[in-house]
Protein backbone atom coordinates (compact mmCIF):
# COMPACT_ATOMS: atom_id res chain seq x y z
CA UNK A 1 0.00 0.00 0.00
CA UNK A 2 2.52 2.61 0.63
CA UNK A 3 4.36 1.74 -2.89
CA UNK A 4 0.72 3.07 -4.28
CA UNK A 5 1.12 6.10 -2.88
CA UNK A 6 4.49 6.84 -3.93
CA UNK A 7 3.02 6.30 -7.34
CA UNK A 8 0.08 8.24 -6.34
CA UNK A 9 2.62 11.22 -5.56
CA UNK A 10 4.93 11.07 -8.61
CA UNK A 11 1.29 10.65 -11.31
CA UNK A 12 0.48 14.09 -9.59
CA UNK A 13 3.60 15.64 -10.33
CA UNK A 14 3.61 14.38 -13.35
CA UNK A 15 0.00 15.53 -14.54
CA UNK A 16 0.89 19.23 -12.83
CA UNK A 17 3.57 19.75 -15.56
CA UNK A 18 1.34 18.93 -18.19
CA UNK A 19 0.49 22.73 -18.06
CA UNK A 20 3.47 24.64 -19.75
CA UNK A 21 3.77 27.44 -17.63
CA UNK A 22 3.57 25.13 -14.26
CA UNK A 23 6.04 22.79 -16.18
CA UNK A 24 8.76 25.73 -16.81
CA UNK A 25 7.97 26.86 -12.90
CA UNK A 26 8.81 23.58 -11.21
CA UNK A 27 12.23 23.45 -13.80
CA UNK A 28 13.18 26.16 -12.46
CA UNK A 29 12.34 25.15 -8.86
CA UNK A 30 13.64 21.93 -9.56
CA UNK A 31 16.99 23.92 -11.16
CA UNK A 32 17.58 26.23 -8.01
CA UNK A 33 16.96 22.80 -5.57
CA UNK A 34 19.69 20.87 -7.73
CA UNK A 35 22.27 23.98 -7.10
CA UNK A 36 21.66 24.14 -3.67
CA UNK A 37 21.90 20.76 -3.18
CA UNK A 38 25.53 20.69 -5.71
CA UNK A 39 26.83 23.76 -3.05
CA UNK A 40 25.87 21.60 0.02
CA UNK A 41 27.72 18.28 -1.04
CA UNK A 42 31.02 20.23 -2.14
CA UNK A 43 30.97 22.30 0.99
CA UNK A 44 30.80 18.96 2.78
CA UNK A 45 32.98 16.82 0.88
CA UNK A 46 36.06 19.58 1.05
CA UNK A 47 36.36 20.22 4.47
CA UNK A 48 37.96 16.51 5.03
CA UNK A 49 41.14 18.59 4.88
CA UNK A 50 39.92 21.57 7.08
CA UNK A 51 40.37 21.66 11.06
CA UNK A 52 36.63 22.77 11.63
CA UNK A 53 35.08 19.72 9.63
CA UNK A 54 33.75 18.22 12.92
CA UNK A 55 32.11 21.58 13.81
CA UNK A 56 31.00 22.72 10.27
CA UNK A 57 29.26 19.38 9.29
CA UNK A 58 27.50 19.78 12.85
CA UNK A 59 26.00 23.22 12.19
CA UNK A 60 24.65 22.30 8.54
CA UNK A 61 23.34 19.54 10.04
CA UNK A 62 21.52 21.16 12.54
CA UNK A 63 20.70 24.04 10.54
CA UNK A 64 19.06 21.46 7.16
CA UNK A 65 16.65 19.77 10.29
CA UNK A 66 15.87 23.13 11.14
CA UNK A 67 14.99 24.29 8.31
CA UNK A 68 12.76 21.20 7.38
CA UNK A 69 10.98 21.47 10.61
CA UNK A 70 9.69 25.27 10.67
CA UNK A 71 9.69 25.71 6.45
CA UNK A 72 6.87 24.12 5.85
CA UNK A 73 4.65 25.64 8.54
CA UNK A 74 5.06 28.59 5.76
CA UNK A 75 3.74 26.38 2.89
CA UNK A 76 0.86 24.78 4.57
CA UNK A 77 -1.44 24.23 2.44
CA UNK A 78 1.00 24.78 -1.11
CA UNK A 79 1.01 21.18 -1.32
CA UNK A 80 -1.29 19.28 -0.68
CA UNK A 81 -1.35 16.61 -3.52
CA UNK A 82 -1.70 14.02 -0.39
CA UNK A 83 -3.74 16.15 1.95
CA UNK A 84 -5.19 13.71 4.57
CA UNK A 85 -8.50 14.82 4.56
CA UNK A 86 -8.58 14.34 0.80
CA UNK A 87 -8.03 10.34 2.17
CA UNK A 88 -10.72 10.57 4.76
CA UNK A 89 -13.51 7.91 3.13
CA UNK A 90 -10.39 5.85 1.63
CA UNK A 91 -10.78 2.10 3.62
CA UNK A 92 -7.22 2.59 5.05
CA UNK A 93 -5.75 1.32 7.99
CA UNK A 94 -4.38 3.72 10.82
CA UNK A 95 -0.81 2.19 9.93
CA UNK A 96 -1.28 1.82 6.09
CA UNK A 97 -2.27 5.92 5.93
CA UNK A 98 0.45 6.88 8.20
CA UNK A 99 3.26 4.29 6.09
CA UNK A 100 1.94 5.66 2.84
CA UNK A 101 1.77 8.89 3.85
CA UNK A 102 5.56 8.78 4.92
CA UNK A 103 7.05 7.49 1.93
CA UNK A 104 4.71 9.61 -0.01
CA UNK A 105 6.96 12.50 2.06
CA UNK A 106 9.95 11.46 0.73
CA UNK A 107 9.27 11.76 -2.46
CA UNK A 108 10.09 14.44 -4.22
CA UNK A 109 12.72 17.44 -5.39
CA UNK A 110 13.21 18.70 -1.91
CA UNK A 111 13.99 14.98 -0.39
CA UNK A 112 16.34 14.65 -2.84
CA UNK A 113 17.95 17.51 -3.13
CA UNK A 114 18.89 17.19 0.84
CA UNK A 115 19.80 13.89 0.68
CA UNK A 116 22.44 14.57 -2.51
CA UNK A 117 23.57 17.55 -0.41
CA UNK A 118 24.13 15.87 2.80
CA UNK A 119 26.17 12.82 0.77
CA UNK A 120 28.88 15.35 0.62
CA UNK A 121 29.83 14.33 3.98
CA UNK A 122 30.44 10.48 3.15
CA UNK A 123 33.63 12.31 1.36
CA UNK A 124 34.46 14.72 3.73
CA UNK A 125 34.51 12.71 7.17
CA UNK A 126 34.98 8.84 5.80
CA UNK A 127 38.17 6.67 6.45
CA UNK A 128 36.60 3.41 5.56
CA UNK A 129 34.00 1.03 4.62
CA UNK A 130 32.53 0.98 8.04
CA UNK A 131 32.80 4.34 8.59
CA UNK A 132 31.52 5.42 5.22
CA UNK A 133 28.08 2.83 6.11
CA UNK A 134 27.56 4.88 9.38
CA UNK A 135 27.98 7.92 7.63
CA UNK A 136 25.49 7.17 5.18
CA UNK A 137 23.07 5.53 8.04
CA UNK A 138 23.08 8.87 9.85
CA UNK A 139 22.43 11.08 6.68
CA UNK A 140 18.72 8.66 5.95
CA UNK A 141 18.09 9.42 9.68
CA UNK A 142 18.42 12.73 9.86
CA UNK A 143 16.33 12.74 6.62
CA UNK A 144 13.85 10.89 8.29
CA UNK A 145 13.74 12.86 11.06
CA UNK A 146 13.66 16.12 8.69
CA UNK A 147 10.38 14.79 6.84
CA UNK A 148 8.58 13.31 10.41
CA UNK A 149 9.24 16.58 12.12
CA UNK A 150 7.92 18.42 9.65
CA UNK A 151 4.86 16.41 9.09
CA UNK A 152 4.05 15.62 12.53
CA UNK A 153 4.67 19.47 13.32
CA UNK A 154 1.74 20.35 10.39
CA UNK A 155 -0.91 17.56 11.57
CA UNK A 156 -0.46 19.07 14.93
CA UNK A 157 -1.15 22.43 14.17
CA UNK A 158 -3.10 22.04 11.09
CA UNK A 159 -6.45 22.75 12.81
CA UNK A 160 -4.90 26.21 14.09
CA UNK A 161 -3.06 26.89 10.57
CA UNK A 162 -6.97 26.74 9.29
CA UNK A 163 -8.50 29.95 11.06
CA UNK A 164 -8.09 32.77 10.02
CA UNK A 165 -6.34 33.54 13.22
CA UNK A 166 -4.18 31.36 13.11
CA UNK A 167 -3.03 32.64 9.28
CA UNK A 168 -2.57 36.11 11.11
CA UNK A 169 -0.33 34.61 13.95
CA UNK A 170 1.68 32.78 11.62
CA UNK A 171 2.23 36.07 9.43
CA UNK A 172 3.09 37.49 12.77
CA UNK A 173 5.72 34.65 13.71
CA UNK A 174 7.62 34.81 10.16
CA UNK A 175 8.07 38.76 10.47
CA UNK A 176 9.30 37.99 13.96
CA UNK A 177 11.25 35.61 13.16
CA UNK A 178 13.68 36.96 10.31
CA UNK A 179 13.72 40.88 12.46
CA UNK A 180 14.54 38.78 16.32
CA UNK A 181 18.02 37.94 14.34
CA UNK A 182 18.72 41.36 13.33
CA UNK A 183 17.68 43.04 16.18
CA UNK A 184 20.26 40.81 18.32
CA UNK A 185 22.84 42.54 16.55
CA UNK A 186 22.27 45.80 18.39
CA UNK A 187 23.43 44.69 21.57
CA UNK A 188 26.23 42.99 20.21
CA UNK A 189 29.68 44.79 21.09
CA UNK A 190 31.04 43.92 17.54
CA UNK A 191 29.62 43.92 13.86
CA UNK A 192 31.99 41.34 12.84
CA UNK A 193 33.90 37.93 13.73
CA UNK A 194 37.31 38.04 14.17
CA UNK A 195 37.85 33.83 14.61
CA UNK A 196 34.62 32.04 12.34
CA UNK A 197 36.66 28.83 14.08
CA UNK A 198 35.64 30.24 17.41
CA UNK A 199 32.16 31.12 16.19
CA UNK A 200 31.66 27.77 14.57
CA UNK A 201 32.73 25.67 17.83
CA UNK A 202 30.34 27.82 19.94
CA UNK A 203 27.43 27.39 17.91
CA UNK A 204 28.10 23.39 17.09
CA UNK A 205 28.72 23.13 21.08
CA UNK A 206 25.25 24.44 21.75
CA UNK A 207 23.34 22.21 18.89
CA UNK A 208 25.24 19.22 19.30
CA UNK A 209 23.09 17.54 21.42
CA UNK A 210 20.25 18.72 20.53
CA UNK A 211 17.36 17.12 18.27
CA UNK A 212 19.03 19.33 15.19
CA UNK A 213 22.32 18.18 16.06
CA UNK A 214 22.71 14.52 16.43
CA UNK A 215 22.65 13.23 12.63
CA UNK A 216 25.99 15.81 12.33
CA UNK A 217 27.11 14.48 15.84
CA UNK A 218 26.73 10.57 14.36
CA UNK A 219 28.34 11.61 10.80
CA UNK A 220 31.47 13.24 12.82
CA UNK A 221 31.76 9.89 15.42
CA UNK A 222 31.40 7.98 12.44
CA UNK A 223 34.22 9.66 10.73
CA UNK A 224 36.46 9.42 13.79
CA UNK A 225 35.96 5.66 13.96
CA UNK A 226 34.07 5.65 16.97
CA UNK A 227 31.63 3.72 15.84
CA UNK A 228 29.57 3.14 19.06
CA UNK A 229 28.87 7.04 19.77
CA UNK A 230 28.08 7.04 15.81
CA UNK A 231 24.90 3.82 16.84
CA UNK A 232 24.43 5.46 19.96
CA UNK A 233 23.47 8.78 18.30
CA UNK A 234 21.67 7.28 15.37
CA UNK A 235 20.01 5.40 17.54
CA UNK A 236 18.52 8.37 19.70
CA UNK A 237 17.56 10.42 15.86
CA UNK A 238 15.71 6.51 15.71
CA UNK A 239 14.03 7.07 18.51
CA UNK A 240 12.45 10.70 18.47
CA UNK A 241 11.59 9.60 14.52
CA UNK A 242 9.35 6.42 16.74
CA UNK A 243 7.78 9.49 19.00
CA UNK A 244 7.21 11.68 16.24
CA UNK A 245 5.25 8.82 14.13
CA UNK A 246 3.07 8.32 17.21
CA UNK A 247 2.66 11.63 17.89
CA UNK A 248 1.70 11.78 13.73
CA UNK A 249 -0.66 8.58 13.99
CA UNK A 250 -2.38 10.19 16.80
CA UNK A 251 -2.68 13.83 14.87
CA UNK A 252 -3.74 12.60 11.66
CA UNK A 253 -7.62 11.50 12.86
CA UNK A 254 -7.73 15.04 14.19
CA UNK A 255 -6.33 16.61 10.84
CA UNK A 256 -8.44 14.33 8.65
CA UNK A 257 -11.87 15.38 10.68
CA UNK A 258 -11.59 18.75 12.15
CA UNK A 259 -13.88 21.50 9.26
CA UNK A 260 -12.31 25.06 8.76
CA UNK A 261 -12.57 27.86 11.48
CA UNK A 262 -15.28 29.62 9.96
CA UNK A 263 -16.14 33.20 10.04
CA UNK A 264 -18.58 34.55 12.64
CA UNK A 265 -22.00 35.75 10.69
CA UNK A 266 -22.02 39.89 10.65
CA UNK A 267 -25.35 41.11 10.43
CA UNK A 268 -26.11 43.81 7.34
CA UNK A 269 -26.44 47.07 8.25
CA UNK A 270 -28.88 48.90 6.07
CA UNK A 271 -27.96 52.57 4.62
CA UNK A 272 -29.16 55.11 2.87
CA UNK A 273 -28.53 54.97 -0.82
CA UNK A 274 -26.26 58.51 -0.14
CA UNK A 275 -24.36 57.30 2.42
CA UNK A 276 -22.26 54.15 0.44
CA UNK A 277 -20.63 51.62 3.02
CA UNK A 278 -18.02 50.99 0.33
CA UNK A 279 -16.37 54.81 0.82
CA UNK A 280 -17.16 54.35 4.25
CA UNK A 281 -14.50 55.42 7.36
CA UNK A 282 -11.35 56.82 6.12
CA UNK A 283 -12.20 56.06 2.42
CA UNK A 284 -14.21 58.90 1.50
CA UNK A 285 -11.51 60.48 -0.16
CA UNK A 286 -11.68 58.39 -2.98
CA UNK A 287 -13.87 59.65 -6.43
CA UNK A 288 -17.48 57.84 -6.55
CA UNK A 289 -16.59 56.37 -9.67
CA UNK A 290 -15.29 52.76 -11.06
CA UNK A 291 -11.54 53.19 -10.03
CA UNK A 292 -12.52 54.53 -7.19
CA UNK A 293 -14.79 51.53 -6.39
CA UNK A 294 -12.37 49.27 -7.08
CA UNK A 295 -9.52 51.16 -5.15
CA UNK A 296 -12.52 50.87 -2.14
CA UNK A 297 -12.62 47.60 -2.58
CA UNK A 298 -9.09 46.68 -2.29
CA UNK A 299 -8.21 48.80 0.91
CA UNK A 300 -10.56 46.58 2.25
CA UNK A 301 -9.85 43.31 1.23
CA UNK A 302 -6.22 44.57 2.31
CA UNK A 303 -7.40 44.53 5.84
CA UNK A 304 -10.01 40.94 5.73
CA UNK A 305 -8.45 38.95 3.18
CA UNK A 306 -4.85 37.18 5.05
CA UNK A 307 -3.69 36.67 1.40
CA UNK A 308 -3.29 39.77 0.83
CA UNK A 309 -1.58 40.98 3.36
CA UNK A 310 1.42 38.51 2.93
CA UNK A 311 2.76 40.11 0.19
CA UNK A 312 3.47 42.65 2.95
CA UNK A 313 5.88 40.50 4.42
CA UNK A 314 8.56 40.95 2.20
CA UNK A 315 7.30 44.52 1.85
CA UNK A 316 8.12 45.48 5.24
CA UNK A 317 11.18 43.50 6.22
CA UNK A 318 13.41 45.09 3.80
CA UNK A 319 12.81 48.23 5.13
CA UNK A 320 12.75 46.81 9.02
CA UNK A 321 16.20 45.17 8.55
CA UNK A 322 18.08 48.33 6.48
CA UNK A 323 16.53 50.38 9.39
CA UNK A 324 18.12 47.73 12.47
CA UNK A 325 21.53 47.92 10.46
CA UNK A 326 21.23 51.51 9.79
CA UNK A 327 21.03 51.90 13.84
CA UNK A 328 23.82 49.20 14.80
CA UNK A 329 25.89 52.29 12.50
CA UNK A 330 24.49 55.39 12.62
CA UNK A 331 27.86 57.23 13.30
CA UNK A 332 29.80 55.50 9.41
CA UNK A 333 26.72 56.03 7.10
CA UNK A 334 26.94 59.58 4.99
CA UNK A 335 23.72 61.68 4.86
CA UNK A 336 22.98 60.66 1.72
CA UNK A 337 22.03 57.33 3.40
CA UNK A 338 18.67 58.45 3.12
CA UNK A 339 18.12 57.58 -0.44
CA UNK A 340 18.67 53.99 0.45
CA UNK A 341 15.35 54.08 1.56
CA UNK A 342 14.11 54.25 -1.63
CA UNK A 343 14.98 50.43 -1.95
CA UNK A 344 12.01 49.63 0.03
CA UNK A 345 9.91 50.11 -3.00
CA UNK A 346 11.05 46.66 -4.73
CA UNK A 347 9.96 44.33 -2.54
CA UNK A 348 6.60 46.05 -2.58
CA UNK A 349 6.21 45.20 -6.25
CA UNK A 350 4.72 41.90 -4.68
CA UNK A 351 1.76 43.58 -3.71
CA UNK A 352 1.45 44.36 -8.06
CA UNK A 353 1.56 40.88 -9.21
CA UNK A 354 -1.54 38.44 -10.00
CA UNK A 355 -4.06 41.80 -9.15
CA UNK A 356 -6.51 39.46 -10.60
CA UNK A 357 -5.71 35.95 -9.46
CA UNK A 358 -7.31 37.47 -5.84
CA UNK A 359 -10.27 38.24 -6.88
CA UNK A 360 -10.66 34.22 -8.16
CA UNK A 361 -14.40 33.49 -9.20
CA UNK A 362 -15.43 36.95 -7.82
CA UNK A 363 -13.97 38.62 -11.52
CA UNK A 364 -17.46 37.98 -13.17
CA UNK A 365 -18.66 40.90 -11.78
CA UNK A 366 -15.65 42.70 -13.51
CA UNK A 367 -16.98 41.79 -16.55
CA UNK A 368 -20.51 41.92 -16.88
CA UNK A 369 -20.40 45.15 -15.69
CA UNK A 370 -18.57 46.50 -18.86
CA UNK A 371 -14.70 45.59 -19.95
CA UNK A 372 -13.53 48.69 -17.76
CA UNK A 373 -10.25 47.35 -17.46
CA UNK A 374 -8.06 50.96 -17.30
CA UNK A 375 -10.44 51.90 -14.70
CA UNK A 376 -9.89 48.57 -12.63
CA UNK A 377 -6.47 48.94 -12.98
CA UNK A 378 -6.23 52.44 -11.95
CA UNK A 379 -8.57 51.75 -9.05
CA UNK A 380 -5.61 48.63 -8.11
CA UNK A 381 -2.99 51.01 -8.74
CA UNK A 382 -4.16 53.75 -6.10
CA UNK A 383 -5.20 51.00 -3.92
CA UNK A 384 -1.30 49.88 -4.08
CA UNK A 385 0.05 53.20 -3.81
CA UNK A 386 -1.80 53.80 -0.62
CA UNK A 387 -0.68 51.26 1.04
CA UNK A 388 2.78 51.48 -0.01
CA UNK A 389 2.79 55.21 0.94
CA UNK A 390 3.69 54.27 4.61
CA UNK A 391 6.44 52.03 3.45
CA UNK A 392 8.53 54.43 1.93
CA UNK A 393 7.67 57.07 4.43
CA UNK A 394 8.44 55.64 7.20
CA UNK A 395 12.35 54.66 6.83
CA UNK A 396 13.20 57.92 4.87
CA UNK A 397 11.99 59.59 8.06
CA UNK A 398 13.34 57.07 10.45
CA UNK A 399 16.78 56.31 8.31
CA UNK A 400 17.28 60.82 7.73
CA UNK A 401 16.91 61.43 12.07
CA UNK A 402 19.32 58.14 12.06
CA UNK A 403 22.51 59.88 9.40
CA UNK A 404 20.96 63.73 9.79
CA UNK A 405 20.87 63.28 6.36
CA UNK A 406 17.79 65.34 6.47
CA UNK A 407 18.30 67.22 3.52
CA UNK A 408 18.20 64.43 1.26
CA UNK A 409 14.55 63.74 2.57
CA UNK A 410 13.16 65.98 -0.06
CA UNK A 411 15.03 64.09 -2.85
CA UNK A 412 14.21 60.37 -1.55
CA UNK A 413 10.26 61.42 -1.04
CA UNK A 414 10.07 63.19 -4.46
CA UNK A 415 11.79 59.99 -6.21
CA UNK A 416 8.79 57.30 -4.84
CA UNK A 417 5.84 58.40 -7.02
CA UNK A 418 7.96 57.89 -10.16
CA UNK A 419 9.46 54.66 -9.26
CA UNK A 420 6.46 52.91 -8.28
CA UNK A 421 4.77 54.23 -11.15
CA UNK A 422 7.20 51.97 -13.33
CA UNK A 423 6.79 49.39 -10.76
CA UNK A 424 3.18 49.38 -11.06
CA UNK A 425 3.19 49.35 -14.55
CA UNK A 426 5.48 46.19 -14.61
CA UNK A 427 3.04 44.74 -12.23
CA UNK A 428 0.21 45.51 -14.32
CA UNK A 429 1.33 43.36 -17.47
CA UNK A 430 2.73 40.48 -15.14
CA UNK A 431 -1.04 40.48 -14.20
CA UNK A 432 -2.51 40.42 -17.58
CA UNK A 433 0.13 37.99 -19.07
CA UNK A 434 0.74 35.48 -16.31
CA UNK A 435 -2.49 35.55 -14.25
CA UNK A 436 -2.84 32.14 -11.92
CA UNK A 437 -5.07 30.73 -9.11
CA UNK A 438 -4.92 31.18 -5.50
CA UNK A 439 -6.73 28.94 -3.43
CA UNK A 440 -9.12 30.33 -1.25
CA UNK A 441 -8.64 28.35 2.07
CA UNK A 442 -5.65 27.40 4.98
CA UNK A 443 -2.15 28.94 3.77
CA UNK A 444 -2.02 32.77 2.99
CA UNK A 445 1.33 31.64 1.58
CA UNK A 446 -0.37 29.26 -0.86
CA UNK A 447 -0.37 28.86 -4.44
CA UNK A 448 -1.24 25.77 -6.77
CA UNK A 449 -1.23 22.08 -5.12
CA UNK A 450 2.25 21.56 -5.57
CA UNK A 451 2.95 24.61 -7.44
CA UNK A 452 4.24 26.59 -4.48
CA UNK A 453 7.10 28.60 -6.47
CA UNK A 454 4.56 30.32 -9.06
CA UNK A 455 4.38 33.26 -7.01
CA UNK A 456 8.03 33.29 -5.82
CA UNK A 457 9.18 32.93 -9.64
CA UNK A 458 6.43 35.32 -10.87
CA UNK A 459 7.90 37.97 -7.89
CA UNK A 460 11.52 37.09 -8.81
CA UNK A 461 11.24 37.73 -12.73
CA UNK A 462 9.09 40.96 -11.87
CA UNK A 463 11.97 42.22 -9.38
CA UNK A 464 14.63 41.78 -12.44
CA UNK A 465 12.44 43.88 -15.04
CA UNK A 466 11.96 46.42 -12.19
CA UNK A 467 15.58 47.16 -11.33
CA UNK A 468 16.32 47.09 -15.66
CA UNK A 469 13.69 49.45 -15.92
CA UNK A 470 14.65 51.58 -13.04
CA UNK A 471 18.69 51.80 -13.87
CA UNK A 472 18.05 54.71 -16.32
CA UNK A 473 16.63 56.68 -13.15
CA UNK A 474 19.52 55.74 -11.04
CA UNK A 475 22.09 57.13 -13.50
CA UNK A 476 20.06 60.29 -13.93
CA UNK A 477 19.89 61.01 -10.35
CA UNK A 478 23.54 59.87 -9.92
CA UNK A 479 24.92 62.45 -12.31
CA UNK A 480 22.52 65.28 -11.52
CA UNK A 481 23.81 64.70 -7.69
CA UNK A 482 27.31 64.83 -9.16
CA UNK A 483 27.10 67.69 -11.09
CA UNK A 484 24.89 69.99 -9.22
CA UNK A 485 24.34 70.95 -5.74
CA UNK A 486 21.74 69.52 -3.88
CA UNK A 487 18.98 72.21 -4.39
CA UNK A 488 18.96 72.00 -8.19
CA UNK A 489 19.61 68.25 -8.37
CA UNK A 490 16.11 67.50 -6.86
CA UNK A 491 13.97 69.39 -9.25
CA UNK A 492 15.32 67.88 -11.66
CA UNK A 493 15.73 64.69 -10.54
CA UNK A 494 12.56 64.32 -9.37
CA UNK A 495 10.71 66.32 -12.59
CA UNK A 496 12.51 63.69 -14.65
CA UNK A 497 11.70 60.89 -12.81
CA UNK A 498 8.29 61.72 -11.90
CA UNK A 499 7.60 61.86 -16.11
CA UNK A 500 9.51 59.08 -16.92
CA UNK A 501 7.77 56.93 -14.19
CA UNK A 502 4.34 58.21 -15.31
CA UNK A 503 4.88 58.20 -18.99
CA UNK A 504 6.02 54.02 -18.21
CA UNK A 505 2.76 53.41 -16.15
CA UNK A 506 1.03 54.94 -18.67
CA UNK A 507 2.81 52.93 -21.17
CA UNK A 508 2.16 49.27 -19.02
CA UNK A 509 -1.49 50.22 -18.11
CA UNK A 510 -2.51 51.03 -22.06
CA UNK A 511 -0.53 47.30 -22.76
CA UNK A 512 -2.77 45.32 -19.91
CA UNK A 513 -5.72 46.91 -21.01
CA UNK A 514 -5.08 46.17 -24.57
CA UNK A 515 -4.23 42.53 -24.18
CA UNK A 516 -7.34 41.79 -21.42
CA UNK A 517 -9.94 43.25 -23.42
CA UNK A 518 -10.30 40.67 -25.66
CA UNK A 519 -8.93 37.76 -23.18
CA UNK A 520 -11.69 38.08 -20.01
CA UNK A 521 -12.92 35.16 -20.17
CA UNK A 522 -9.37 33.41 -20.23
CA UNK A 523 -8.34 35.52 -17.34
CA UNK A 524 -11.58 34.51 -15.91
CA UNK A 525 -10.74 30.97 -16.25
CA UNK A 526 -6.87 30.84 -15.52
CA UNK A 527 -8.16 32.43 -12.14
CA UNK A 528 -10.51 29.97 -11.28
CA UNK A 529 -10.78 28.55 -7.82
CA UNK A 530 -11.14 25.54 -9.69
CA UNK A 531 -7.63 25.84 -11.35
CA UNK A 532 -6.04 26.19 -7.48
CA UNK A 533 -7.39 22.56 -7.44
Amino acid sequence: MARQFARLKLRLIRNGLRAPQYAVLFSVGATGSAILALVGFFFLAGLRTERVQDNATIVVFGMVTLVWTIVPLLGFGTDETLDPQRLALLPLRQSELLRGLLLAALVGVAPVATAFALSGSIIGLAHGAVSAVLVGIAIGATLLLCVTASRTLIALLSPLLRSRRGRDVMIMVITLAVLVPQSFRLFSATARYADVRHELANVADRVRYTPFGLGGLAATEAGKGHVLNSLTATAAILVMVAVLLFLWARAIPRAMTSADTAAPARTIEHRPNNNLPLFSGSLTFLPRDRAGAIAAKELKYYVRDPRRRTPLIAALLLPALFMLSTFRGAAAHPRATTLLALVSLLPASGLTLNQFGLDGAALWTTIVTGNRIDADLTGKNVATAIVVAPIILLPAIVIASITHGWMYLPITIGLAPGLLGVILAIGNVVSAWAPYALPDRRNPLAANPGQGCVGFVAAMGALLVDVVVLAPVGVLVAVALTHLSLAPATVVSVAAASAYGYGVWRLGRGLATRHLRWTMPELLLAVSPRQAG
